[in-house]
């Protein structure tokens, strides 16, 4: 006999808010158990009809999805990938660090949604793209690809004699993708429209790098038309309240509706594109929209609140996971909960973040209390009153989420050659902003061209960053002459240039403009940045776009992007970035805490938030966040935090599999 109570107890809250926010839905991997059916099924039979049209007659169409904030949005773009991959390929893009990068970031972004494995497949949605082609009609894709290149190539011309940018090139890395692991990363690249050096154009057998917003169009447009042979591509644009702003301070949607109108004007075939966007964001800047842009959108989609069916279904989604271990099992699905609680707090519709939050608060009492808040029908409706949160809690919720961001950036950023300058400086500017470092600014470099590759800030002193990965020569050479520029004209106190690919050959041009300038001495210097800086500022990048589209909660809390600053400088989470303590945003010669300790301050987080955790969960939990660690290990972490009062065994002669832990706040 194993009690409800008993296993709420034992476990993390089952509507753990850290599991709220989604993203790209080629990188959060959400239990599809936690779906509820019937929620926005009438928006997903209307994309689902969309798609099945242009499929038919391969006119690209665009629709706009809007809803308020918590509705399911990005949820909702998650569900379409995963329903209907059978029938359209589907790209994520997320906001873009400057417009005039925005067909670049299109294609970027669309390339690596390519490269992904739709979930029951074992090949990369790209390479089903490739053996949909019309030239495997007649032989098999074994045959095809051991052939020569030049064949290739030349089958791929022949079903395409019109209508295809640079054909020969683009047929050519498509073959070399395909067929050749040394050339694979290249030709990937080279697709995304990486500016790539001389060296690698010429080991793909290309001219030139994709390098303008005209070319990245056309490679685009490469795709769609290819595409009417196999499934049609669905361009999702999501995140939009993290794109650029116009001068009055509105977001800068006229420019996503100008390369919409571009899709459509330049007859750019068998795409959908969906514009995902809160309905507020919506409202507020419509009206900077060119109206024969928004005659565009061929449907508007609108998500409407879920009604108390749905929402106590979304409830046992999430309890049932504890049920199964409950014997007898409960009665109701969603046991303890009520649904008089979700009448007494909605009466009749509401959003699913809300209903979740709801459930969050009452099973964090339930865990404290062994039962259910009473419900004061005399009294208006408010939220259940929470335990008593001290205010270690909403610090300690964040340090969980931010773990939890850190550890998805540590496993998706693997180069730090995946991103472009211009996203990097982006990245870089929205930490020093968080940070209060004063009077940040954009472009600092003159130069129209690289200007999106630097900064400015003014810390103790006039400075300018200038950050440039991209591994084409020509390009470091322009970079180093406007950098001169800035240091002859005298224009700024420190300049540092940060990048981690090499710097040319000693005879050419660009690298002595770099040993002229770059000399190795203050207040001019050269930075090389680590992988974990990126994966550090990529974490605050994601938890920062999140809490301007409102859908980053922290504990019962779902702060703006002015409460996610004030929670990064409390805790001092970027305090040991390396690039930060070189560029002297903080202060040097922090180091990360000793293992031990990095696993106390995880638990005391956990605990925290939680108030009780079965011992084994615990362990569990603590080896998924530090994988290197073994039972053993953790336990005696354990063990210490009870001796010093910080964790109290409940029941210290109960088997290890019994045993509760309960947090003692300080």
């Amino acid at each position: 006999m194993t009690s409800l109570q008993q296993v709420i107890q034992r476990n993390l809250n089952p509507f753990d808010p850290t599991t709220f926010r989604p993203g790209n839905f080629w990188q959060e991997n959400p239990d599809i158990a936690l779906e509820v059916e019937g929620i926005h099924g009438p928006i997903l039979n209307a994309i689902d009809q969309t798609i099945q049209q242009i499929a038919k007659d391969h006119k690209t169409r665009t629709l706009l999805l809007i809803g308020d904030r918590g509705a399911g949005k990005s949820y909702l773009l998650g569900r379409l990938k995963r329903q209907l991959n059978t029938k359209a390929f589907f790209a994520y893009i997320g906001p873009w660090p400057e417009k005039e990068y925005l067909w670049r970031h299109t294609l970027r972004n669309t390339v690596d949604s390519l490269i992904h494995i739709p979930e029951g497949h074992t090949e990369s949605q790209l390479l089903l793209w490739l053996k949909g082609l019309p030239s495997l009609h007649k032989r098999s894709f074994a045959k095809w690809i051991l052939g020569e290149r030049g064949r290739f190539v030349q089958d791929l011309q022949a079903s395409y004699p019109v209508g295809i940018y640079n054909g020969k090139e683009f047929f050519g890395v498509l073959y070399d993708l395909a067929t050749n692991p040394d050339l694979r990363m290249l030709a990937y690249s080279w697709l995304k429209g990486d500016n790539l050096d001389q060296e690698d154009l010429k080991a793909l057998r290309v001219k030139q790098p994709v390098d303008s917003e005209d070319a990245a169009q056309k490679l685009l447009n490469n795709f769609g038309r290819i595409a009417h042979s196999t499934q049609p591509i669905v361009l999702c644009f999501d995140n939009l309240d993290s794109i650029p702003k116009l001068a009055n301070g509105n977001l800068d949607l006229q420019s996503l509706f100008t390369l919409n109108s571009t899709i459509h004007n330049e007859k750019l075939r068998n795409f959908l594109v969906l514009i995902s966007v809160v309905t507020s964001t919506w409202q507020n800047n419509r009206n900077d929209i060119h109206p024969a842009d928004l005659d565009r959108i061929g449907q508007k989609l609108q998500l409407k609140a879920i009604n108390l069916d749905q929402a106590e279904a979304l409830w046992a989604t999430h309890m049932a996971p504890l049920h199964i271990q409950v014997q007898p099992k409960p009665k109701s699905a969603i046991a303890p909960l009520t649904r008089d609680w979700l009448e007494h707090m909605f009466k009749r519709k509401t959003f699913p973040r809300n209903a979740l939050k709801l459930g969050q608060q009452l099973i964090a009492h339930y865990k404290q209390h062994g039962q259910m808040p009473a419900i004061e029908s005399s009294k208006p409706i408010a939220p259940p009153p929470p335990p008593p949160r001290p205010p270690v809690v909403e610090k300690s919720s964040f340090q969980l989420t931010w773990n939890k961001e850190f550890q998805a950036a540590q496993k998706r950023v693997t180069r730090i050659g995946q991103f472009t300058s211009p996203e990097l400086i982006w990245r870089l500017r929205q930490v020093l902003e968080a940070l209060d470092v004063p009077k940040v600014g954009s472009h600092f470099l003159r130069s129209r061209t690289y200007a999106p590759y630097s900064l400015s800030h003014q810390q103790a002193a006039f400075t300018g960053i200038v950050w440039n990965e991209d591994p084409n020569m020509t390009t470091f050479y322009h970079v180093m002459k406007a950098c001169q520029k800035m240091v002859d004209g005298d224009m700024c106190d420190r300049l540092y240039l940060i990048r981690s690919s090499g710097v040319g050959r000693k005879q050419t041009r660009g690298h002595q403009i770099y040993r002229e300038v770059f000399n190795g001495k203050a207040p001019y210097a050269h930075f090389k940045p680590d992988l974990l800086s990126v994966q550090v500022l990529e974490t605050y990048h994601q938890l920062a776009s999140a809490a301007r589209a409102g859908e980053l909660v922290v504990g019962n809390q779902t702060p703006h992007l002015k409460d996610l600053q004030t929670l990064v400088r409390e805790s001092n989470l970027l305090g040991d970035c390396p690039i930060l303590q070189d560029l002297d945003i903080v202060p040097g010669g922090q180091e990360p805490p000793p293992p031990n300790q990095a696993v106390a301050e995880y638990i005391l987080n956990l605990m925290a938030t939680q108030s009780f955790i079965g011992l084994m969960i615990l362990i569990e939990n603590t080896q998924q966040q530090f994988s290197k660690l073994g039972e053993r290990e953790i336990d005696q972490v354990i063990q210490t935090l009870c001796q010093e009062n910080r964790l109290q065994v409940l029941d210290p002669d109960a088997s290890r599999q019994g045993q509760l832990i309960c947090y003692v706040p300080q």
